[in-house]
């Protein structure tokens, strides 16, 4: 049996958990080790949603406009994957349930991804995305009109480690009419205006204590 859960970063170079060869074309069931990898390749269920996550992740990043987003929000999710497994105090479910939670996980992740490959992108990248840059993806969910804002990222001053970890923006949510453009409920005071050339945020969106969004025009890039 084999998986495709870490396919997405080993052939791009990113090793997100040690002891996985860069070298592999996917991951290889019978060096499963870590209790996420045992699941998957125990579970056909999990199996499978992992394997048609890979597929999708490869499809639509091949045709994203803005190069190194989905990897870079790839490995966030990959990052945070194995908490599918435990409950909030780290205890964990039963296969079960862990499965059902995971599976769960996965697809949303997938449809996720299926819904980015539509939007409408804006970013302040200079060229190739890095976490360190804001993507701006406007799109339509469940007849809903909806914004998301993500990068901006910087390192924890307490816990100082490379990306994943660290602070980042991920603000997602239903985009509501108002004077002068839009503004949601997760965005402040900001007045969001949309074009077909940019998007205009007209005052500082704070994420975190340690991070948060400028105002400006973000270019349109699909």
């Amino acid at each position: 049996m084999r998986t495709v859960l870490f396919r997405t970063l080993l052939t791009t170079g990113f090793l997100l958990f040690s002891g996985i060869s860069a070298s592999a074309a996917s991951f290889d069931c019978a060096k499963a080790r870590r209790p996420i990898e045992k699941l998957i390749c125990s579970t056909p269920e999990l199996d499978a949603a992992d394997t048609r996550m890979g597929e999708v992740f490869k499809q639509v990043n091949a045709g994203f406009p803005l190069k190194g987003y989905l990897l870079a929000t790839q490995r966030v999710f990959l990052a945070g994957y194995a908490t599918c497994m435990n409950d909030f105090n780290g205890k964990p479910f039963a296969a079960a349930e862990a499965t059902r939670r995971c599976v769960a996980m996965v697809r949303e992740r997938t449809a996720e991804l299926e819904t980015q490959a539509l939007a409408k992108v804006y970013t302040n990248a200079e060229a190739k995305f890095s976490h360190e840059d804001l993507a701006i993806l406007v799109y339509t969910a469940n007849g809903r009109q909806k914004i998301r804002l993500w990068g901006n990222w910087m390192p924890d001053m307490n816990n100082p480690k490379g990306f994943p970890d660290g602070k980042l923006c991920d603000l997602d949510d239903e985009l509501k009419p108002a004077k002068g453009g839009f503004v949601t409920a997760s965005t402040d005071d900001a007045v969001i205006s949309i074009s077909d050339a940019a998007v205009q945020i007209s005052e500082h969106i704070m994420c975190t204590p340690r991070n948060g969004i400028s105002p400006g025009a973000y270019r349109r890039v699909r």
